[in-house]
């Protein structure tokens, strides 16, 4: 029996997939396990939205997949309906996000279910390397566990996948080896990034304030619960089990000189080729006119110091393969930002230290 590397991809449009996920892609990938294939979940908007189960094993088991799929699909179709117009729109711009270059068609019809070879050239095209697209996937099948325990935990409401987001981010963060107080950074990081770009007028950065002010006494407590480092519940257990093994996995890559702690410069490069302003600007550091104060103070620490450089490098990888998850589970990015503002206030609460305070004492370069 031959076996092969295979998508199993159901084009689904509702973007709330949640109910897809949990009664019929985990299913399906379930079905094409016990027929030899390992696999993962990815969810992306390439033409059009879809959630993906990539395999590796023999044909019957994405047949069997797909199968899965399709009986799910007819029972339960999608019935939301993004014009051709708009599904173009939409992809232009995560394109720009996310440095896809077009084309972004053909664009398949809402409630299809296709088999196609993989095709990891655009992941290898920003990526860089083959073993570094091994090593995301690694990261996404380990992530399978987390996903189905996510997603059982919650309801499909923002208050719940926020909760969500906030847990797996404290999980995440207090298992990096230099703890909690330095793996917050990262999500504050991308948070001031964002609203740099994204919020001129401050209205975002209110909103957080006041989502903050009326829940910090909860946050702060759970935040700190996961820290302590003991899981309380299976969800917790399975995100700490996805981190540790991820971080593993990825030191092997550093320690082999695969990963590599500079800025790839591959991103500068397509960022170039879309010719739009703000995306140059956003991933070429030498075009920004422009810098968040957080980052302003950042830059001037030591990240190449031997005892930042590894774990750091490491862990970053980490965190935006933990973003692809997230998004498995429904989370948005407006979600993630929101529940990065939380974690990273309840973190600073709980440490008695502010970002700026910390950072002055960090190692200067």
């Amino acid at each position: 029996m031959t076996n092969s590397t295979t998508d199993v991809i159901c084009y689904y449009h509702d973007p709330v997939k949640g109910p897809l996920i949990r009664h019929a892609v985990l299913p399906a990938l379930a079905a094409a396990t016990r027929l030899g294939a390992t696999g993962h979940l990815e969810r992306h908007w390439l033409h059009g939205p879809h959630v993906r189960i990539r395999l590796d094993g023999p044909r019957a088991a994405a047949e069997a997949a797909a199968e899965v799929l399709r009986t799910y699909v007819a029972d339960n179709p999608s019935t939301v309906d993004i014009p051709r117009s708009e599904l173009l729109a939409q992809a232009e711009r995560n394109g720009l996000a996310e440095l896809i270059l077009p084309p972004y068609e053909p664009l398949y019809p809402n409630n299809t279910v296709r088999i196609e070879p993989t095709d990891t050239s655009r992941l290898n095209d920003i990526l860089g390397s083959d073993i570094l697209v091994d090593l995301r996937r690694t990261g996404l099948r380990l992530g399978v566990d987390a996903v189905r325990e996510s997603l059982d935990a919650i309801a499909d409401t923002t208050q719940e996948r926020v909760q969500l987001t906030v847990t797996a981010m404290a999980v995440h963060a207090s298992r990096y080896p230099p703890g909690l107080g330095n793996g917050y950074h990262s999500f504050l990081s991308h948070l001031e990034d964002f609203l740099l770009a994204s919020d001129p007028d401050g209205t975002i950065r209110a909103r957080f304030d006041r989502i903050w002010e009326r829940n910090s006494d909860q946050v702060v407590e759970a935040v700190e619960r996961v820290a302590a480092g003991h899981p309380t519940n299976q969800l917790e257990a399975a995100w700490q089990h996805w981190t540790i093994g991820m971080r593993l996995a990825g030191e092997d890559a550093y320690d082999w000189g695969y990963l590599k702690a500079a800025v790839n410069p591959r991103h500068g490069q397509i960022a170039y080729q879309t010719g739009d302003p703000a995306t140059i600007q956003r991933y070429n550091a030498a075009e920004r006119t422009k810098f968040s104060d957080y980052h302003t103070q950042l830059w001037e620490v030591d990240l190449d110091h031997p005892l930042v450089k590894r774990p750091l490098t490491v862990y970053r990888f980490a965190t935006n393969v933990l973003y692809q998850l997230l998004a498995i589970c429904d989370v948005t990015p407006m979600e993630r930002y929101l529940a990065a503002d939380l974690m990273t206030r309840a973190t600073q609460r709980i440490t008695g230290v502010a970002w700026s305070d910390h950072l002055a004492g960090m190692e200067r370069k």
